[in-house]
C-alpha cells in the first residue's frame, strides 16, 4: 500500500489545534478524522458526510476499505485482543504504520485502544478549544476530562469518584476498560467529544505507562485531566 500524503498542516485557523496538544498523534490527526467519519457515515446508513481538504484522501481510502459489517464487528468488540483482527482496525493501522518513526509493541497496543475506544464516539465535537466560565476566561482544551467534569443541574456528568478510578489506573488494560466504560456514558447522555484530542489523550497515557516521559509531573496525562475536570467541576 502506497503511502498517502498528510495534508494536515499547521493552519492559521485559532480553532485549529495546537502542536502540543496533538503531539502524540505523530501527524495522525487527518487519518483519525477521516477513519472516524466513515464510521459515521456507517451509521448515519451510508449518508456520505462532506470531506475537508485536509482528510479527503484517506477518507476515499476508508470508503473502500470498511464496510458496514467491518464497522459493526468492531463495535461489538469485547476486549481490546479483539480488535487487532479487525478490517477497520487494520485499514486505520495501514494509514497510522506510514506515518510512525518508531514502532513498539506499546505503539501498536496503544493504537488499538484508540480504535477500540473511537469506534463508540458518535456526538462529534469539532471545537479543540473552549473558554472557561469564571471571570478569568481561561482558554481550555476541550478533551475528555474537561467534558466529564462539566456539570448538569449543579453534578459533574461523571463523578469524582468514578474520574478518580479511572486516572489511577495502575496499568493500559485496566485504564481503557475504565475509559471505554466512561466514553459510552457520556455518549448515552449525548455528550460530543473532540476524537482527535480523544486520540492523542490515549497515546499520550500509553506514553506515561511506559515512564520516563515527562519532565515534571504537569506533563502527565493524568495531572492533565485532573486540571479540566476539576476546573469545570468547581464552575
Amino acid at each position: 500500500m502506497s503511502k498517502l500524503m498528510d495534508k494536515n498542516n499547521q493552519s492559521s485557523d485559532k480553532s485549529a489545534p495546537s502542536y502540543q496538544s496533538i503531539r502524540y498523534l505523530q501527524g495522525c490527526s487527518s487519518i483519525i478524522k477521516a477513519w472516524h467519519e466513515r464510521l459515521l457515515e456507517i451509521k448515519n446508513s451510508g449518508n456520505s458526510l462532506p470531506a475537508t481538504d485536509e482528510n479527503n484522501t484517506y477518507l476515499a481510502f476508508f470508503r473502500s476499505s470498511i464496510s458496514s459489517s467491518d464497522a459493526a464487528k468492531l463495535k461489538r468488540c469485547q476486549h481490546i485482543d479483539e480488535v487487532a483482527m479487525q478490517p477497520a482496525f487494520i485499514a486505520l493501522w495501514q494509514q497510522v504504520s506510514n506515518k510512525l518513526t518508531t514502532i513498539t509493541d506499546m505503539t501498536f497496543n496503544a493504537w488499538l485502544a484508540v480504535a477500540w475506544v473511537l469506534a463508540q464516539v458518535r456526538h462529534v465535537d469539532q471545537q479543540y478549544y473552549v473558554t472557561s466560565k469564571d471571570k478569568a476566561k481561561l482558554k481550555l482544551i476541550n478533551n475528555m476530562a474537561h467534558v466529564a467534569g462539566s456539570q448538569d443541574n449543579e453534578r459533574a456528568l461523571i463523578t469524582p469518584l468514578r474520574f478518580e478510578k479511572l486516572i489511577s489506573a495502575r496499568d493500559p488494560d485496566n485504564f481503557i476498560q475504565l475509559l471505554s466504560r466512561m466514553v459510552a456514558q457520556l455518549q448515552q447522555q449525548g455528550k460530543p467529544l473532540n476524537v482527535v484530542l480523544l486520540a492523542n489523550d490515549i497515546m499520550h497515557r500509553f506514553a506515561d505507562f511506559q515512564g520516563s516521559n515527562y519532565r515534571s509531573p504537569k506533563d502527565k496525562l493524568t495531572v492533565q485531566w485532573s486540571l479540566s475536570y476539576y476546573q469545570m467541576n468547581a464552575a
